[in-house]
């Protein structure tokens, strides 16, 4: 019987616990996903969208949305 991983103890973003994310990478924490597939291409126009989001990472390519020395 395969043994399904919980949700990660240090993140509360639930795709940790699912089996197939739709997304690569953890917009919480940052950590790639081992059933995502490829990483696409961004730019700043998605990456902006998704700060408005909200997010600390995009969950495409895991690249940090915070900005650093502001």
């Amino acid at each position: 019987m395969a043994h399904m991983k919980g949700p990660k103890v240090h993140c509360k973003n639930m795709n940790h616990g699912r089996m197939n994310p739709p997304i690569c990478y953890c917009p919480t924490c940052g950590d790639r996903f081992a059933s995502a597939a490829a990483p696409s291409r961004c730019d700043e126009g998605k990456h902006g969208v998704r700060r408005k989001d909200r997010n600390f990472f995009c969950y495409d390519c895991g690249k940090s949305l915070i900005p650093v020395g502001k």
